[in-house]
């Protein structure tokens, strides 16, 4: 008895730590209406985009005690960087998921940001190699966009994959640019995202409506990836099975990303037949 009562107490104390440290994650990432599930250091990333000698790179970090993104260009093929420029200047929200992207002698970073309440999608563009930048530009309108985050509580309804605070992607081929996201409706009950492209024609000014390339209602689509040459666009992600199984899924366009291929396969869980490569 004395054993046991001893495992009751611990076994109390552990749950009551639990949920204190669940009750300051949860303050400390809603202060701003939206929380961020599961950020931490180990989501942060650098993107890093090259043209010629030019190269550029983006981040995001909280050094400042909120996550901002933040850029630095060099023209000597990275031997010297300038000065780090924040991109964000979110005071009243987190900025996450950078990605970057060039073309010619324009530069284009989107980002994620909640200082509206949802987890919205931006993108802001350089038009002299990083020098210089011009004013973000909103890619989600939450009035009747179907790419948008959820709250929390809905978010850990759906507990069978991690997900990133919000999956973005860009590219650049001349004047086109592509922006891929995951998203999903706002009236479902829980976060089962699919992948949304949407593509500008004029170097990132305007963008068209939304692409939705997965179509995968009440499956998971995420580990989205994309790369653009030659009016052609190549998009990957993965699409988590009702039993349990992932699916990696490709769409190709040919036409700038005016329309895409039926789904390509690149592997069925249940397909054994692989070919290994012979050792050397």
């Amino acid at each position: 008895m004395k054993y046991r009562s001893q495992n009751v107490i611990i076994l109390s104390a552990l749950m009551l730590i639990g949920v204190a440290v669940f009750a300051t994650m949860y303050q400390g990432q809603s202060s701003y209406g939206f929380s961020w599930p599961h950020l931490d250091r180990s989501d942060g990333k650098a993107p890093i985009a090259v043209s010629g000698d030019n190269v550029y790179v983006a981040w995001w970090g909280n050094s400042s005690g909120n996550y901002e993104v933040m850029f630095k260009a060099s023209d000597d093929g990275g031997k010297t960087l300038g000065d780090k420029i924040s991109l964000s200047n979110s005071t009243n929200g987190t900025s996450v998921e950078a990605d970057i992207a060039t073309s010619g002698d324009n530069v284009y970073v989107t980002f994620a940001d909640n200082k509206t309440g949802y987890a919205d999608a931006y993108i802001i563009t350089s038009n002299d190699n990083g020098k210089t930048f011009n004013p973000v530009i909103l890619l989600t309108d939450n009035t009747n966009s179907t790419i948008t985050n959820k709250t929390l509580m809905s978010q850990m309804n759906y507990n069978k994959v991690k997900i990133s605070p919000y999956e973005l992607k860009v590219a650049a081929d001349g004047d086109k640019v592509y922006v891929l996201a995951t998203g999903a409706e706002k009236n479902s009950t829980s976060y089962e995202p699919d992948v949304f492209l949407k593509v500008s024609n004029d170097s990132g000014k305007t963008f068209g409506k939304d692409i939705n390339l997965s179509q995968s209602k009440g499956i998971t689509s995420d580990r989205i990836h994309m790369k653009a040459i030659d009016d052609k666009v190549y998009v990957t992600w993965w699409d988590r099975n009702l039993d349990g199984s992932d699916t990696p899924l490709m769409r190709i366009s040919e036409d700038g990303g005016q329309t895409f291929s039926d789904k390509i396969t690149l592997s069925n869980p249940a397909d054994s037949n692989t070919k290994d490569i012979p050792n050397s």
